[in-house]
């Protein structure tokens, strides 16, 4: 008859005269509703908290408990917030009528009833009710939009600062302070480049959850604490207490102990250790801006440091990041304008002793900071998204110099770096196809060089962009092998031309046991697959001897030679056959 009706809930009667029970049952029971009456207040409060309530009717002067109580009580619960109650009262005065509307009554009916009119008044009655109930789920679904993220159900970003301004002012007043953490997942958007967005999404509640259950279970000591999604992968902790600083510490070292374990989906395991960074409000800053700022900060402080995966912001993190992006615009403009350059590490045949080809490596002096180390730099670019144009220039640029070398009569293989970024956000393959169109030279010359990470990973876009590169010709080293801690099962999925010994196991492999059998494992898995092994950083005699001794079949390292300009090299190595001797480099 009625959204009331359709609820199929209860109609709460509480009279002390039996007639008006009756009657006012019967009213309720017109509507569609379960009418339960009782003779006083306070059996009425009783059962109308204990079940699902469409309206109630309440008599004022009742005993045990009157009207304007039990309804006040009513309006204490969250879910009377809407509920319909009605005063049926004697008392017509205004003052009573007044303590009706202040017990917070919906409206009043006044006796004698009309029990003809009644059923109508209450129907107006439960529809206007039902119509408050759609204005108020409109207006929350509203605020809900607007202040919460749709898919992990978290505070926005909106709501994250306008608490923050909240717990600042408040702090303000009681002399406490504000801990903002602001945590990064790393190498999350690989998990969207390799699996999709839908696979990311689900990642993502997986680790609002635990984020969520982490906060509850520190909710108990500070005055308080919640969790936010700032936005993308990057979620944001505020923390107000007299001891916030120690005690959002101790919270950021438990969302490290709690990403230490994968998070599982769909038979799948991700690994996405958070970088935290640390401010807090008024030490580091006097509004919520600047101490967001500072965090922020602190967290891509924490993302550099190799060691740790959290930073605590101090002023001089904000000079360095001052000079990270001043270093990074330098580096810009020396990439468009040509001013890094490249050096060339020979590679050493063992079985003949001749050079078997060169590693180009980048290098860039800056007229200010002078030399700067490619660790840096190459971070710089790979974290600005610099690294593209990088890798463009250092191909073209190896394939320039392929070509001198061609027209006077070298041919010199030419292992070239490519990062992951390169191979999961750009299209190397296509940069070296017409590259080495460009300058006329044979992509069976080059080379590519990954690290034994990018391949552990297993990406589809990975393993294409390298199938596409073998097709072109070019052969694929995997450097730094050994240090990728995984399952070998990669290298029979898409086995390399050739794998790299890295120089942490030739360190001491003359002179260690245990390098010495890493080593020789390498070598064997080599020769099995019939791959070619290089054995890196190369530095003293014993450790040259100890790779012969053992079929390594090429070797580089600063022994016999340091990486040299392309004039050097050509003087030493390509000059005179003789030049390219081993013996003539010791």
């Amino acid at each position: 008859m009625s959204e009331a009706s359709a609820m199929n809930s209860i109609a709460i009667i509480a009279d002390d005269e039996a007639l008006g029970r009756v009657l006012l049952a019967e009213s309720a029971a017109q509507l569609g509703l379960e009418p339960l009456a009782f003779d006083n207040g306070k059996a009425a409060l009783d059962a109308a908290l204990s079940q699902p309530v469409a309206i109630v009717l309440l008599d004022v002067d009742m005993p045990e408990m009157d009207g304007y109580t039990v309804c006040r009580q009513l309006r204490q619960e969250p879910r009377f917030a809407t509920v319909p109650i009605v005063m049926v009262t004697g008392h017509e005065d205004s003052i009573a009528i007044g303590r009706a509307f202040e017990a917070g009554a919906t409206d009043f009916v006044s006796k004698p009833v009309n029990w003809a009119l009644l059923p109508r008044r209450l129907e107006y009655i439960l529809r206007n009710a039902a119509a408050a109930r759609a204005l108020q789920a409109a207006a929350e679904r509203i605020e809900r939009l607007a202040y919460y993220d749709p898919l992990t159900g978290l505070p926005n970003r909106q709501r994250c600062i306008e608490t923050a301004e909240q717990l600042f002012a408040h702090a303000a007043e009681s002399r406490e302070s504000v801990a903002v953490v602001y945590l990064d997942l790393n190498s999350f958007k690989r998990v969207n480049d390799t699996f999709g967005h839908p696979v990311g999404d689900a990642v993502l509640q997986i680790v609002a959850g635990k984020l969520t259950s982490l906060i509850e279970r520190c909710r108990q000591t500070p005055a308080h604490i919640s969790v936010a999604r700032f936005g993308g992968d990057e979620f944001v902790i505020l923390l107000q207490h007299a001891e916030a600083r120690a005690l959002a510490v101790g919270v950021a070292e438990r969302c490290c102990a709690a990403f230490k374990e994968p998070i599982d989906y769909d038979g799948l395991e991700f690994y996405s250790a958070p970088s935290i960074g640390l401010a807090v409000y008024p030490d580091d800053g006097p509004d919520v801006p600047s101490v967001l700022k500072h965090a922020d900060t602190a967290m891509y402080q924490a993302k550099m440091q190799a060691a740790a995966s959290i930073a605590v912001y101090t002023p001089a993190m904000s000079s360095r990041l001052r000079d990270w992006l001043e270093l990074e615009a330098r580096l810009r403009h020396a990439v468009q304008e040509d001013r890094v350059h490249l050096q060339f590490q020979p590679k050493f045949r063992l079985r003949d002793t001749t050079l078997a080809g060169v590693e180009a490596l980048l290098r860039w002096c800056d007229s200010e900071h002078g030399d700067v180390s490619p660790n840096r730099f190459v971070e710089i670019a790979e974290d600005s998204g610099l690294i593209l144009d990088l890798g463009n220039w250092v191909v073209r640029a190896a394939c320039r110099q392929l070509r001198q070398w061609l027209d006077r009569g070298w041919s010199v293989p030419v292992a070239i770096n490519v990062s992951g970024k390169e191979l999961l956000h750009g299209d190397p393959a296509r940069v070296v196809e017409m590259e080495a169109a460009a300058a006329g030279v044979p992509t069976s010359l080059i080379e590519i060089e990954i690290t034994e990470s990018i391949l552990v990973k297993d990406s589809t876009v990975v393993r294409t962009a390298l199938e596409r590169l073998r097709r072109l010709g070019c052969r694929i080293a995997l450097d730094d092998f050994g240090t990728g801690y995984s399952s070998l099962a990669y290298l029979t999925r898409f086995p390399p031309d050739r794998i790299k010994i890295d120089k942490a196991f030739v360190h001491n492999v003359d002179r260690s046991a245990g390098d010495g059998a890493i080593a020789s494992a390498i070598l064997s898995l080599g020769e099995s697959l019939g791959l070619v092994v290089t054995a890196e950083g190369v530095e003293r005699q014993g450790q040259l001897e100890w790779l012969r001794a053992r079929g390594c079949q090429e070797v580089q390292g600063f022994l016999l030679s340091r990486p040299l300009a392309a004039a050097e090299l050509e003087s030493r190595f390509l000059l005179s056959p003789a030049a390219t001797q081993l013996a003539e480099t010791k």
